[in-house]
């Protein structure tokens, strides 16, 4: 356990199931205030998005929910989650290693870009535009997870993949994938580099996820 110190009156709690818990906005702004950026654009992404949550918030609810709270240190890393924040990231691993890019001094990407194939109009999870370079990020629910599976076995699911890959390809644009695996700093930064994708800056000397 460990305990927090806060100002009267700013805990902002609920209660769930028995429990009483700080609520949705306080929490993300609790946790983007104490881990690394890349891990703290995972919560704030979610909250942001309206797909995969039933009650999406803003932005500038997130904002606000700062003011008087916090640290000036504290301040400044959660405002820099938030504004990176997306509302339309795919899953958790498709967040953290967008999130990574970032710190490590990598062109951000396109998410959900739209290419038009033989097969149909599909939506990649990264997507830089200049070079034409597709990124998909592959977690294991995709290939487990019945509401992903929706009946198919992950063969079929592996063989769709493919076939979606390969109609991208088609349309002249190079692909590259993602794997949890691949998200450790110097082993994302490798791949990133073997694809082509462009800097913005180079990686700071310290640990570039803190």
């Amino acid at each position: 356990m460990r305990r927090h110190l806060v100002a009267e009156g700013s805990e902002r709690a609920q209660e769930i199931n028995g429990f009483l818990v700080t609520d949705r906005i306080r929490t993300v702004l609790d946790i983007a205030a104490s881990v690394p950026f890349a891990e703290a654009v995972v919560p704030v992404d979610f909250l942001l998005n309206r797909k995969r949550n039933s009650q999406p918030v803003t932005k500038e609810q997130l904002l606000d929910g700062i003011s008087g709270t916090y640290s000036k240190a504290a301040v400044g890393r959660i405002t820099a989650a938030v504004k990176f924040g997306a509302g339309n990231s795919g899953s958790p691993g498709e967040s953290y290693a967008r999130g990574l890019m970032h710190v490590l001094g990598f062109e951000t990407p396109l998410l959900q870009y739209a290419v038009n194939t033989s097969r149909g109009t599909v939506y990649t999870d990264y997507y830089w535009e200049g070079l034409a370079l597709v990124g998909e990020f592959d977690g294991r629910e995709k290939y487990m997870k019945p509401e992903y599976l929706q009946g198919r076995t992950p063969s079929q699911i592996v063989i769709e993949e493919k076939a979606r890959e390969d109609a991208i390809r088609a349309t002249g644009r190079r692909v590259f994938r993602l794997v949890w695996s691949d998200l450790t700093v110097s082993k994302l930064e490798r791949v990133l580099e073997a694809a082509g994708v462009p800097r913005r800056r180079r990686a700071s000397a310290v640990h570039p996820n803190s």
